[in-house]
């Protein structure tokens, strides 16, 4: 009878099925982020988003409705107090009422709220899974940024409904909308990688967050047009640097057909949202080390 030859045991560094060796170690902080692993592992994208969809209306009677609910109480009370106690004015271009002019910004701005929110909790949120398994860990806020486009998509409800309502037309610079969605998103994820970061070892963010964006929400003109902001101790160019103005002019630019303004403050948000990005990417690297311990 011939014996057999016995198998060798298998180690942390065992070839893969592919062929490629996979070595799990910690991160450098000037190693670039594998693009390659984060591909081949893509099909997590597509999981963490339709998880979160699933879990965000469980066990609520109105369901995806609050995505339309929530954007119009929020244009209600805003149209109340601003548009009509304040007496805000709409832009000297736009011959509507104030209800529709602060729709396109309260709709963007929820999607930034909420992805940001959200970012900001995504790793502490999927402690679980994190210290269990290994995966590409960016895939957790950067899927948890990307689902509340879905409330966003809702949220287009409410903006046709106020078209309707009060008889007007979108501006045909509507086919540049899903552009401006795309500089949204580009934003919320460099922020939000640099959130969750912060908040994998100082939890104290997970607290400043919703405050910050509260702030940040009166910074950036969703209640107020930009020619109201003064330009003394340089205010106008501070409020034209948040990357958000961009964000929320391009949408009533989109919808409305009000002036853009400055083309300089569209390549200022692009250029901070993609250095907020790459930065965020060495940053979160850098906080990969030690996410397993601290979480």
């Amino acid at each position: 009878m011939q014996a057999t030859k016995p198998q060798a045991l298998a180690t942390p560094h065992e070839t893969a099925p592919g062929g490629s060796i996979h070595r799990i170690q910690p991160s450098r902080w000037l190693v670039p982020v594998n693009f390659r692993e984060l591909w081949r592992q893509r099909e997590l994208m597509r999981f963490f988003v339709l998880r979160d969809l699933k879990s965000r209306y469980r066990q609520t009677y109105l369901g995806p409705v609050w995505g339309i609910v929530r954007p119009l109480l929020t244009i209600v009370v805003f149209a109340a107090i601003f548009g009509g106690l304040a007496g805000i004015s709409p832009d000297k271009s736009f011959h509507g009422p104030y209800a529709l002019w602060v729709t396109p910004g309260v709709v963007a701005f929820s999607y930034v709220s909420a992805a940001l929110n959200a970012t900001s909790t995504s790793l502490a949120s999927n402690t679980h899974l994190i210290t269990k398994v290994y995966f590409p860990r960016l895939y957790v806020p950067i899927s948890t940024a990307v689902t509340p486009i879905f409330d966003f998509l809702l949220g287009l409800f409410v903006v046709l409904g106020l078209f309707i309502y009060f008889r007007q037309v979108p501006s045909w610079h509507i086919v540049f909308l899903p552009a401006f969605m795309v500089l949204a998103a580009l934003v919320c994820i460099g922020f939000g990688i640099w959130l969750s970061a912060f908040t994998g070892r100082y939890r104290d963010m997970m607290f400043a967050v919703p405050f910050i964006l509260q702030i940040w929400q009166y910074a950036t003109p969703v209640i107020y047009p930009l020619y109201l902001v003064p330009q003394r101790y340089h205010l106008h160019l501070l409020v034209e640097l948040n990357p958000f103005t961009a964000v929320v002019s391009g949408f009533r630019w989109a919808l409305l057909g009000t002036p853009f303004g400055s083309l300089w403050m569209l390549a200022s948000s692009m250029g901070i949202g993609v250095a907020a990005t790459f930065s965020g990417l060495y940053v979160f690297r850098r906080a990969e080390r030690f996410m397993v311990d601290t979480l």
